[in-house]
């Protein structure tokens, strides 16, 4: 009885496996970058699947010299953050699981990285940098290409020290930086995605922000 009982249970969980994941690649096909300083706004438009540029007092503080590095976990334990994005503000945060922090140091314009987590929040630290943000609507036009061949395709954003960046899923970016930023990675999966987020990060060569 007690076998049947798991065997139900795991049914149930791959279930809910397949049909969160399925949700997590809708996307809206008229998708466009919001800006907004308001909460209730940015819930709105996250729940429509558009992008969210925030204006926050987000900042930090490190007692070392960074050294250029891309979504490094070690770089972010030596970097206190302050006045941190809350997490609650996000729609359904009682399902966010795992949640994983980094930091990026770019002194140079980078190639096409895209989301696949179920957020995806870039906030900006130190300096200023432009996004290119490319609806999924369009990734035949982007694949394999330079950053030069694509923009035209790309919603163009420049962000600033404080700004937050909520991109969905499966949106890609390029950046254009010319001189140093600092960037602070939110990346958050579910109970129900995190298995296949990971297989797709690991296994199947996909390249998150």
């Amino acid at each position: 009885m007690f076998k049947i009982i798991i065997q139900v249970i795991i049914l149930i969980y791959l279930i809910a496996i397949f049909y969160h994941s399925s949700q997590l690649q809708k996307f809206n096909m008229n998708g466009f970058i919001i800006e907004t300083y308001n909460q209730q706004v940015m819930y709105d438009n996250m729940n429509i699947l558009n992008p969210v540029l925030l204006k926050s007092d987000i900042n930090y503080h490190s007692n070392e010299i960074l050294p250029p590095t891309f979504k490094d976990k070690q770089v972010f334990q030596k970097v206190t953050i302050k006045n941190d994005f809350d997490l609650n503000q996000l729609p359904k945060p009682e399902f966010h699981f795992p949640i994983y922090k980094s930091i990026s140091v770019i002194d140079k314009s980078i190639p096409l990285k895209q989301c696949i987590h179920n957020y995806n929040i870039v906030c900006i630290l130190e300096g200023e940098c432009i996004f290119y943000l490319f609806n999924p609507k369009h990734k035949d036009e982007i694949q394999n290409k330079e950053n030069h061949q694509i923009k035209k395709w790309g919603h163009k954003k420049k962000v600033q020290k404080s700004d937050i960046l909520i991109i969905p899923p499966f949106w890609s970016y390029i950046q254009e930086v010319q001189k140093k930023v600092i960037q602070y990675h939110i990346d958050i999966d579910s109970y129900f995605t995190v298995i296949p987020n990971f297989l797709k990060e690991s296994y199947l060569g996909y390249i998150d922000e």
